[in-house]
């Protein structure tokens, strides 16, 4: 009797490890996360991730389906997440009540499923703060054709370039000058006619731009209406460019699809002096053909850069700051996974860093507009009307350190826009 007892209870056993065994060789469905905001409550739904073929056959995403959805949460960017529930696969939706206003919010689901190791889905940040004051900004003209723009400090003048057809298929984008009164344009000049990426430098008095002639940036003086020519040699991809906060330097970097690297050189002229290694794109830790901002104090600049330790499992996006002096990366503003934060800007007092970032929607690389206090590290979205979607073809540039002008689309109508902080 006892020998039959041992034998029933060894099978039992033996037959629950075998239905609990994990395939690691298994993948289970993974979901796409949403978050909407309303009425004080996070409404969170999901929905499969399944491919659509034209040919056959057609690869799945998953061996396995998901048994159950895990809902995992935190109110921290990287804070710990905990399960807040978990649901039978056939529910696909749930509500998170917001604990008060200007609340942050961080989830993914995990699908489960006993035969498989657990899946997770996207991470997605949302926040349920006040609206922001928001406006339309005149600062660049009404034309739909405006690329780029930068205004000085003092809010007088303003830069731009209007995308022209010059022939058939082919466009220019020259360079204009301008003055603002009650923020709106007037007397426009023509800088160049080939020149990008242009700013100002803190005393409003300089213009510097990429020249679409060559390998050089040009400085325009604005008093004298004179310009001068920087050769770089080898530079050929510049992308950012900024100001030394004492006029004496210009920082850019320089992007091609086999490296990155960021530069500094002279206002006078002379060599660029390398301040990083050059960063191989194949290992996906580079630079990105983003924007740069030179801090106030002159420490550091941010850049938007590219990491990942482990393959593309962990891959992501955000602001760097490296020293101006060569001595490589003084600060990396982690994130999660999956998400892309660009276009930095430095506000005016150096204590607050604007950027653009995915988090909100990372699969639809749908950009929401942040701003980061450089000295603790916390986050805040800037809450804008649900139909005005940021660019990342533009950097947020700020007007004082209570406003920010950036470019978005309003109901399929791309503008410049102001916001009050």
């Amino acid at each position: 009797m006892k020998r039959l007892l041992f034998l029933f209870i060894s099978l039992t056993v033996w037959s629950a490890c075998k239905e609990k065994a994990v395939d690691p060789s298994l993948r289970v469905r993974p979901v796409n996360l949403k978050i909407l905001v309303k009425d004080k409550v996070y409404k969170l739904s999901w929905e499969e991730v399944r491919l659509i073929c034209i040919t056959a056959p057609c690869p799945d995403v998953a061996d396995v389906e998901a048994e159950a959805y895990e809902v995992q949460i935190t109110t921290e960017e990287l804070g710990a997440f905990q399960t807040f529930a978990t649901l039978s696969a056939d529910k696909k939706s749930i509500d998170i009540p917001a604990a008060g206003r200007g609340e942050q919010l961080v989830a993914r689901i995990v699908s489960k499923a006993e035969a498989a190791p657990p899946m997770n889905s996207n991470t997605v940040m949302a926040t349920s703060g006040f609206l922001s004051q928001s406006a339309f900004y005149p600062g660049f003209g009404v034309s739909e054709s405006v690329i780029g723009g930068d205004v000085t400090p003092d809010g007088k003048q303003a830069a731009y370039n209007i995308l022209t057809q010059a022939n058939s298929g082919e466009y220019t984008a020259p360079l204009y000058l301008a003055g603002l009164e009650n923020e709106k344009p007037v007397d426009a000049k023509l800088v160049d006619k080939l020149g990008g990426a242009a700013k100002f430098s803190n005393d409003g008095k300089q213009l510097a731009y990429v020249s679409g002639t060559g390998n050089e940036i040009s400085i325009y003086d604005i008093g004298s209406a004179t310009t001068k020519r920087i050769p770089v040699e080898n530079a050929a991809g510049m992308v950012g460019l900024d100001w030394s906060p004492d006029g004496k330097w210009l920082a850019f970097t320089t992007v091609s699809d086999l490296e990155s690297r960021l530069w500094k050189i002279a206002a006078m002229g002379g060599s660029p002096v390398p301040l990083t290694p050059p960063m191989p794109v194949r290992e996906a830790n580079q630079i990105r053909p983003t924007d740069i901002s030179w801090s106030p104090d002159g420490q550091f600049i941010a850049v938007s850069k590219a990491r990942s330790e482990s393959g593309q499992k962990l891959w992501r996006v955000a602001v760097s700051l490296y020293s101006p002096e060569g001595s490589g990366e003084v600060k990396y503003f982690e994130t999660q996974p999956g998400w892309i934060d660009a276009n930095p800007a430095f506000s005016p007092d150096g204590k607050q860093l604007a950027f653009l970032s995915t988090r909100t929607d990372s699969l639809a690389m749908s950009y929401s507009l942040w701003v980061r206090n450089v000295a603790t590290g916390k986050v805040r979205r800037v809450e804008l009307l649900p139909d005005i979607i940021p660019s990342d073809d533009y950097v947020p540039r700020w007007v004082g350190n209570e406003r920010l002008v950036f470019m978005a689309t309003q109901r399929g109508k791309r503008g410049y826009f102001s916001v009050f902080l």
